[in-house]
């Protein structure tokens, strides 16, 4: 009886210790691909201005050091007035054609009272298309109340094709969230926070997770505190894959799917779930059959035993 229910046992082990591992190989976070706006030279004037907005925002990076509303960072110069004044900062260049060079050349021209630190959007970090500066341009143009005059020519469009290998979802991520603005990885970026190359190798994976979401858990040193935007709003599944993105760099190695300990992973906690149901329904079986064995047992009544007989004594 003991060898089959150490049988039992083992074989139920081994299904459950399965289970647990098929499921912590599965990602437990639902996550939807972002909607990527395609902008041709067909793109509507509402379209582009809102596929603009999304860019500054997203993966341009340009609320870091500006603003397009009334709450944001100053440092640099407010968005919400930069096609107002475009046609009078640079003398001898048309509005549109002023906006389209402070973002492909920003050192061309300088607005006083701001330092010289906008990268190229062209370049890392934020290596924007002609197309898609332009519909920057057109988000500029309609935050002056200014007519959406530029457009997108079918030039645009086909110089930001490039061929270009597999890419890690975590640095995909990076890119759109424009990281790099004020992080260097691998040589390109911003200088505004620290570098994030070999970060891994100083902090834990799922604590540059945490960190992403709520930056005041800690400052590095040498850097001005309050700077980093919090991204609670970035999906769970979205900062875990950039955490194993940047502890790849530091060759470590770290599951997308948070894991920062196995009982993390919903699969293996509900392979505990099985393990410790079974073996209950495994001491029942055994406790019921030693109570068949045992000789305290009541065994038949007389009466039961007289009939019985009786019966056997009729046939």
């Amino acid at each position: 009886m003991k060898v089959t229910i150490a049988k039992i046992f083992l074989f139920m082990l081994a299904v459950v210790s399965l289970y647990a591992y098929v499921g912590q190989l599965v990602p437990q976070f639902e996550e939807h691909p972002p909607k990527k706006k395609v902008i041709t030279p067909q793109t509507t004037g509402d379209d582009l201005v809102a596929a603009g907005q999304e860019i500054l925002r997203g993966k341009g990076g340009c609320l870091i050091c500006h603003k397009d509303q009334e709450r944001g960072n100053e440092r640099g110069p407010d968005l919400r007035r930069a096609a107002g004044k475009a046609a009078t900062r640079k003398p001898g260049i048309a509005a549109e054609a002023y906006l389209i060079e402070s973002m492909v050349e920003p050192y061309a021209f300088i607005v006083e009272g701001y330092p010289k630190m906008m990268p190229p959007a062209m370049k890392p970090p934020a290596s924007l298309s002609m197309a898609e500066v332009k519909a920057v341009v057109a988000y500029l143009q309609s935050l002056g109340g200014a007519e959406v005059t530029v457009s997108v020519q079918a030039g645009d469009v086909a110089a930001g094709k490039k061929a270009v290998g597999p890419v890690h979802r975590g640095r995909q991520l990076m890119d759109a969230n424009g990281c790099l603005g004020c992080h260097k990885l691998a040589g390109e970026g911003g200088a505004v926070g620290p570098e994030l190359t070999r970060v891994a190798e100083r902090r834990e994976p799922a604590k540059i997770a945490q960190k992403i979401a709520d930056p005041k858990l800690w400052t590095a040193e040498g850097f001005q505190a309050g700077l980093m935007p919090p991204r609670p709003d970035l999906p769970e599944g979205d900062r875990q894959e950039i955490a194993a993105y940047l502890a790849g760099l530091s060759g470590k190695a770290y599951s997308p799917t948070g894991a920062a300990s196995p009982w993390s992973h919903e699969g293996v906690r509900l392979g505990v779930v099985i393990a410790v149901f079974n073996t209950v329904m495994l001491l029942v079986l055994a406790w019921a059959r030693s109570r068949e064995k045992s000789p305290l047992s009541p065994g038949p009544s007389p009466i039961e035993g007289e009939g019985r007989n009786a019966a056997g004594d009729a046939t």
